[in-house]
Order: C-alpha cells, then structure tokens, then sequence
C-alpha cells in the first residue's frame, strides 16, 4: 500500500477526512490537498526514528517537524511516493489529518480608507460593551501577551507603537509564507511579518492601537504578529498548527485568528489543535465566519474547536465619520456645531460655504426628487441639503447640478447611514445624520443662516447607526452538526474604524473585526489579574465561561439594513451565542459559573439534565435566583415551492421568516444563598417544547438561564436543541437530483479504466446536512443491501473493496494521462463533509480511476455499485441509516 493510502487510513481511523469540492465559481479553495498530511506522533515515540523512517521512502518529503508538549508530528508530501509500505509501520503514528487550505474570514476589503489617523475623539465604541468604564479604571492591558495570527501587522504604523520588538507595542513574529504567491506556490518564510493586505493591521488596531485620539480595546497589550497569509487568499492547516505552536511556545496570553471557512465539525487538525491549548490554559479566538446569508447550521473550522471562542458579528450603535462645522446665525446670536458626514468617494475640502436646503420641510419624503422650481437659488458656490428617500440619490444629484451644485449632503431619513454613491462627476456627494440635517432646515425655515466648512481634521466624530445592537445578516449561524453549541458570544463588527496600512485608516466590517475585540476584552482581564503562568491550565476553560455568561441578548433580526422589523423576540443562539459580550462583567464580577455545554440535541437523542456550579467571589452573602429567557424559535425546513427558490432542506436566512414562540420547560433550582468563598452545584431539568412543535418543519429553539444575585450581578448560561430528530426528518443525504454522474469512454455504467479514453466515473454529490461518513464501496454482481455489514470487510459478504478518488478532482476539468498521476489518489470512505451550497460548498467531486483502497486495481467484471452518505446520528451498522445512491449494474472490461 502506498504512503499516501496509509496515511488516509490512519486519517480515517482519526474520524477526520478531506476530498476536493467546487465552490461554483468562487476564487476560495477551502479543501485539502490530499497528498499532504499531518501526521501526530503516538507519545512515548521519538519523533527522530519516525521522520527518518518517512524520509526513507521514495518520493515523500517531510515538511516540518513539530516538538510540544501540545502537538508532535511532522507534515509530508506524498505527491510522488511510489513505495509501497504496510500500515503497521507507522506505528509510532497516532493521527492523520490531509491539510486543508482555510480562507480568511471574507468581507476582507477596507469600506473606506483615510489618509492619517481620523479616530475620533467622540467615536468610541467601547460606552457600548463597558470598555470605556474599564479604561477609566486604569485598565489596558499592560502585561498581556496577544498572538495575532492574520495578514501580518503593519508594525511601522505609529498606532501600532511605530516598530517591532522587545520594548515595541508589536514585540515580536514570524513570517510562514513569505511576500511571493503562496499557497499557488511554495511558502518561503522570514522573519518579518510585514502585512501586505491589511486585515491583519486593522485586527491590530482593534485590539491594542493607540494614537492621540483612538484608543483600542487594549491599548498598553503587547502584539505578537504571526503571518499565514500572503497578498494572496488562503492558507493551511499546518501554516496554522505551526503559527499556534510558536505563538503558545512564545507565551501568548490569547491567540486571535479572523480566519475560517464552512466546516461544522470539532475534528480538524487546526479546531483540535486550538482546543489543547485551551486545555494548557491559553485564551482562543476564532471567527463565526461570514456566511450569515446562508443560514443554519453552517459553522466554520477553527472555531468549532472545544472551549475555543466564536466570535459572532453585531452592529454597533455608532458609526465613525468624518467631522466638520457648521455655524448658524439666527438673528444676532451664532453658534458653531460639529456634525459627522460620510463622503461618497473622498473627504471634502470646502473653506466656508452657505448651506442651501432644497425644502424647507424636514419631513418631506421625496425631497428633490423632481426639478427644483425655476427661481431656485444658484447652487455654484453653496451646499446643497436634500433629505433622502423617495426616489434614487441620482435623480436628486441631476436636480440639483441642473442648478451648479457642486457639493450636495444629504440628510438621513430612517434608514442606516451609508456612504452614497452614483457615478456621477458632476458633483461630489456624502451623507449626515438626520437630526443634524433638520436641525439646519429648521434654522434655515427660522429665517437663519447656515454656513459650513470642510476641512481635513485629525479626528473622527461618532454618527447614529440606525441599525446598531443588533446581529449583522452575514455573520455564521451554527451549531455544529453534532448539534454543538457554535458561536459563542458576540462582539461589534460592523462598519468598524481602526488601522490601516501605510499609516492609515480605515472602516471593515467582519466577524473578522468581532473576534479582536473579544481579544482585547481578555487582554484586559489579563493585564488585571494575569494569565496562565498566574492561574494554570484551566485559565483557558474558564475564560471561556466567563466571557460567555457575560453575554447581553441581542433582538431577533435577520437583517442589519434599516428599518429594522422589532418582532419582540431575541436573537436565536446558533447565530450570536450568548449575545454581546460585557466587559466590565468579564473583570469585575465576582460570581463565577462552572458549567458544560448546555446543548440539549435532538428528541431522540435528548439531554435534559444540566449541572451549574456557581461560586462566590465577593466578601459578602449573595442570594442567587434563576430565570429562563427564551430566545426566538425558528422552522428551518425548507419545503420544495414554486414560489420559493430551494437550494437545500434548510432555509436560507432570507426565508427564516418571522420568529416563533418555542419555549422547552424548564425545573429550575430554588433561590440559592451563598456565602463567600462558597461553591454548591444547582440541576436544571429542561423538558422538549410542547407548544408550536411542527416536527416536520425542523423546529430550532434556544435561549439562556439566567442568574442573578442579590449583588446585583446578572449572568446567563446559553442553551440549544432541535424539537425534531435529526434521524427521522432527514432521511436522505443527497437532494433531489444529486448524486449525478459523468462517464466518458463507453458512457453509462460501463467502463474500461483506460485513461487515455478517459472511460472513468465522475462523480458530482450535493449533501442536505453535514456529512460524517461518506462511502463508495464495490461489491459483487448481485449483492444487496440486506447484505451490509459494518465496516464492510474485503472478501466476506461479497466486498470487494473500497474505491479511491484522485486528488485533484474538482482542481482538473478531467483527467490527462500526459501530466497527471493515476496513482495519487486517495481512498473512501472520507468524513467530516460540510453541507453544501451554492456558490460556497456548490458540490463534491469524485473521479474513480480504477484503484482500490488496498492499492490494488478493479479486475474486469460485473459489480455492484454503493455510494452512499450516512445519516445525521445514523447508526453505521444499519443498512437504513445510509443514502444510498440507486445506480445500475456496473461493468468494467479492462483492455476494451
């Protein structure tokens, strides 16, 4: 058997897999390349004996060599192996995982870039989560240690301390892919983590920047900036593993990473990796990711991980804009006002100019919207104000030109600010607060006068953000397949200003913002109270705990653009976890609970007991008494309608519709009083929800136990279940019309393995729900499903073996037998599959080019056929617990 089949063995015997899978046009590559591996080294083994007996084989070559207490092992290259080796030889090996390649967190781009530090001293965000409050304290993060691990960080900008190294802000790094076109080429590592696209330097900022009027989360932390991604999108799973493992060797506090892609499952190489050094006492932060639009169960990579934190996105109340001055003279008496704007395109430069409106009424909805009166002011060297609404920005831009105007603001209406844009050049345009803009109409309707300047300013002025404090529409929903809880907690990330590079600013929005500010939020912790070298390896779990129960419920809402529908509900836990993280109750609150995942699955595989430890930290008695708040349910069934586009069995977060009332019961415990120092264990028995249970429309429920003292300190626990078995209503893997199939050579079922012909299966599955075991197994002619046994064994009940795919399937359009090689191939079964949907997991391809999983070749003969994806909590062992593919006889004649 070769290397490279070995290796997926162990990978298999791990329960992790990874194949090829088309994003249907997408530029993103988030699957393996099947003939690299992570290759975990069994403890008590010398990690010399196995490289050297890895290197020996022809073709293979060891990439790196990994030595910690947390992970030993060495990645390979299998890609031209031709040695054939038994499995019992890597012994010393334990687990196996193909590297997958992992994307950034998308909506990466900078919304507005600015030219030098525009931060404001009246933008904030942090009176919105008790950062400001903390600051105030004197707490900022001196002493804290956080890895970065990103694009880099632009260490030369000035708010990021101007510099790297011992007594920098920025202390140290490392490069592991260098500047060139990793990962389409090879990675050449330095030491410089110069970032070359930004997001690394504007995560950066989030946490620890600092200027004369900005001021992160943490702003005295010290940074460590780890680069894993070049100018180009996409990195790997052993770039991550060995960016963690410098960054836990190098003494991180926290490690933070806005990196991931659709996954859903804790068994990945980098989500386990994350999860011990939680386990060591390492705070972790992983980004939801930002395929909100696609709804439920659509969880990322590394963040699935154990006790790692995911970080879910939510708008904040204000918004960062450009300052300027607006003076009103009303009869003798003048005053000066600094309002906020946000320009089309750029900044505007205008020394003193009147303030024309083209209505007079402040409430009027179609303001401009056709031609202003023949008799209408010249607008050549004035402003004008035009409210919004009523009819496109480019009508009233015409309008308004049609009189000289070079310059027009507009007024909000009830909607969220935006930057507007028409593609005119005619005149240049931007947007204002809508009680800025009718405080000018009223002045000017007031007989008054009003006149603005625009000049560049070295601050930044906070707007009103109609949307603010509530989740944003593409942040990831999950939970995890296994019906995990995923994401955490929430933190903003929605039109947030922070450092750019080359010494500027910019607005990004992103889970990939969210998770720095979770970051900073510990740095804060840590620098008050210290980290793992002061509480030991379980700071890292119960940091986990004590951010999350710090959590405030957002409202329902499954769009972030105004005006918003108030539906009276919460938002669901599978999209903000616990809600927006609370600083000052992550520092200052001295009630600690202790608890595991309160996940209470599906009705057939129910949990309905969960324990809660809760301790008293404070100096003096707390009387303890406990809520239920249930968060908005959901049917996540997608029926097949002529009026409803269905991508997948699961509605997409445009079809969740209006919220439901789905409250399980629940036993709580009696008030509990507790002295201090003192610890007691309370039970809560949930019982499934009785009322508006639709089984068949997938119903989702969730919420949070609340706790509260007599101190005045109130803290939550989140919970999550489906009232329906997973089992039952989703009885088939494939959607209608997948598994499909594409033949050359004899077409049909019939093929001769003759590449040259390219009479080969292709292959093309779709999956309803994430997949952990998908098989492709050949049997004898006449073999039937009353003859499965698991795992199917070669030569009994007519098996004879499992297929292989090459590795490149779904990379290729087809195979060439000029420069490709039939023998990279990798075999099934393969676990750990996504869901799929378009345009992000559009589907799985397979090509069968006649090897066996045992390395050996399908003879000529006639066979039986089964493809088949396993059922969510399906039994194996059970032939009705797989989909199987219904697909004809097949007949291979080699030499035809």
């Amino acid at each position: 058997m070769s290397i490279r089949l070995v290796l997926w063995a162990l990978a298999l015997q791990s329960g992790v897999s990874a194949l090829r899978r088309r994003d249907d046009g997408t530029a993103e590559d988030p699957e393996p390349a099947a003939h690299k591996f992570l290759v975990e080294l069994a403890p008590g083994n010398n990690i010399d004996g196995l490289r050297q007996q890895v290197e020996e084989l022809p073709g293979v070559v060891v990439l790196k060599t990994f030595e910690s207490e947390i992970f030993t092992g060495i990645s390979v290259d299998t890609s031209h192996a031709t040695a054939d080796i038994p499995l019992e030889s890597l012994q010393a090996a334990t687990h196996a995982w193909p590297m997958r390649t992992i994307r950034r967190a998308n909506l990466p781009n900078a919304e507005r870039v600015f030219d030098d530090d525009l931060s404001a001293k009246n933008y904030t965000l942090h009176h919105y989560t008790g950062v400001d409050k903390l600051h105030a304290a004197g707490y900022l993060g001196k002493g804290a240690i956080v890895a970065v691990v990103d694009t880099g960080i632009d260490y030369n900008h000035t708010a990021l301390g101007g510099g790297i190294g011992p007594g920098f802000k920025v202390a140290a790094g490392h490069d592991f892919v260098g500047n060139e076109d990793f990962p389409n080429g090879p990675k050449k590592p330095d030491d410089d983590p110069m970032d070359q696209r930004g997001h690394g330097t504007h995560v950066a900022g989030i946490i620890g920047g600092k200027s004369e009027s900005f001021v992160g989360v943490a702003p005295e932390a010290t940074l460590l900036a780890y680069k894993v991604f070049t100018s180009l999108d996409g990195t790997d799973e052993e770039t991550l593993v060995e960016s963690f493992l410098m960054a836990y060797e190098a003494g991180a506090d926290i490690i933070t990473a806005s990196i991931g892609g659709p996954y859903g499952f804790s068994d990945g190489a980098w989500a386990m990796l994350a999860s011990r050094i939680v386990d060591e006492g390492v705070i972790v932060t992983i980004a939801a990711s930002n395929d909100g639009w696609v709804g439920p169960f659509f969880a990322s990579s590394g963040s699935s991980g154990k006790n790692v934190i995911a970080v879910a996105s939510m708008e904040p109340s204000t918004l960062a804009a450009e300052p300027f001055t607006v003076n009103i003279t009303q009869q003798v008496r003048s005053e000066s006002f600094e309002f906020g704007y946000i320009p089309g395109e750029r900044s505007w430069e205008i020394p003193d100019q009147p303030i024309i409106p083209t209505s007079t009424n402040s409430s009027v909805e179609n303001d401009a919207c056709e031609p202003l009166p023949a008799d209408f002011p010249d607008l050549t060297n004035a402003i004008a104000l035009i409210r919004r609404g009523g009819c496109d920005f480019i009508i009233k831009q015409s309008n308004a030109e049609k009189f000289g105007a070079k310059y027009i603001l507009f007024y909000n209406n009830d909607g969220q600010i935006i930057s507007p844009w028409t593609g005119s050049t005619v005149s240049q345009i931007a947007m204002m607060e809508a009680d800025a803009g009718k405080a000018i109409v009223d002045a000017v309707q007031n007989n008054g006068t009003v006149r603005a300047s625009f000049t560049h300013k070295s601050h930044r002025v906070g707007v009103y953000n109609a949307a603010g404090g509530r989740p944003n529409e593409f942040t990831s929903w999950g939970g995890l397949y296994d019906l995990q809880i995923k994401p955490d907690v929430a933190a903003p990330g929605g039109h947030i200003y922070s450092t750019e590079m080359n010494g500027a600013w910019g607005v990004r929005s992103g889970t990939s913002m969210a998770t720095p500010y979770v970051a900073g939020i510990a740095a804060l912790y840590v620098g008050r109270y210290g980290g793992r070298s002061v509480h030991g390896k379980s700071f890292g779990r119960d940091m986990f705990k004590r951010i999350v129960t710090s959590g405030a419920a957002l409202p329902w809402s499954t769009s972030d653009v105004p005006p918003v529908q108030e539906y009276g509900y919460f938002a669901p836990v599978p999209q903000v976890g616990s809600g927006m993280i609370d600083a000052v109750k992550v520092l200052e609150y001295m009630t600690v609970l202790e608890y595991d995942n309160f996940g209470l699955n599906d009705t057939a595989n129910f949990r309905p007991e969960h324990d809660l430890t809760i301790t008293n930290n404070g100096d003096g008695d707390v009387t303890y008494t406990f809520a239920v708040q249930p968060a908005g349910g959901f049917e996540m069934y997608q029926s097949r309608s002529a009026t409803v586009s269905r991508d997948s069995t699961i509605k997409s977060l445009q079809n969740l519709g209006a919220p439901i009332s789905l409250e399980p019961e629940v036993a709580l415990p009696d008030p509990l009083t507790l002295a201090p120092g003192e610890s007691k264990t309370v039970r809560f028995t949930f019982a499934l929800p009785s009322e508006n249970v639709r089984q068949g429309e997938m119903p989702v429920y969730s919420g949070k136990i609340l706790v509260t003292g007599s101190n005045e300190e109130a803290l939550s626990v989140p919970y999550f279940g489906v009232a329906f078995s997973l089992l039952e209503e989703i009885p088939e893997q494939f959607p209608v019309g997948s598994p499909t199939i594409g033949s050359s050579g004899n077409g049909g079922f019939r093929w001769t393995f003759d590449l040259e012909a390219r009479s080969y299966p292709t292959i093309y599955a779709t999956f309803e729900w994430g997949v952990t075991e998908l098989r492709w197994d050949i049997f004898e002619a006449g073999w039937t499903e009353d003859q499965w046994q698991y795992p199917p064994v070669v030569g009994e009940k007519g098996h004879i073996g499992s297929a292989t795919s090459y590795i490149e399937a779904g990379r290729e359009w087809q195979f060439n037998p000029d420069t490709m090689d039939a023998n990279a191939t990798y075999p099934f079964p393969v676990r750990s599959l996504s869901r799929t949907y378009p345009f992000i997991v559009g589907y799985y391809e397979f090509w069968w080019l006649g090897g066996m999983a045992d390395g050996s070749q399908i003879p000529s003969g006639n066979y039986t056929m089964r493809f088949a994806a396993l059922l969510p909590f399906g039994d194996p062992s059970k032939a009705s617990h797989w989909d199987v593919w219904d697909t004809p006889p097949v007949l291979v004649t080699r030499g035809a």
